[in-house]
């Protein structure tokens, strides 16, 4: 039940925030953010996954794509990133993305 509420003032109070950033009110929309941070540890739990990265972990700003965060795939040997960088503090957070393999056996020359 409380983890219920907690979820849902999260949620709300993200999308204000990101309202905020949009308007030019990024002061405004770190406190929302602060405030889903403190909501997630004093009722213990974790806010949904698109709340969790969507915000810069140093600042405390929403990322929205163009306007507060660049976001960039970089291809390696073994997989892609996927890199966000957030635009007021340069913080850069590195995701991986599941690459899929070639299914073996068919047609390999000997």
């Amino acid at each position: 039940m409380l983890r219920d509420i907690a979820k849902e003032r999260m949620t709300i109070l993200y999308d204000m925030a990101l309202k905020a950033v949009r308007r030019g009110d990024k002061d405004l929309a770190r406190r929302y953010v602060e405030l889903v941070v403190d909501i997630a540890g004093k009722s213990r739990t974790r806010p949904p996954k698109s709340i969790r990265r969507g915000y810069c972990r140093r600042c405390y700003i929403p990322l929205i794509p163009g306007l507060t965060a660049r976001y960039r795939i970089v291809s390696e040997g073994r997989g892609s990133r996927l890199v966000v960088t957030c635009l007021e503090c340069g913080w850069r957070r590195r995701f991986m993305i599941k690459s899929r393999r070639r299914s073996g056996g068919g047609s390999k020359a000997r």
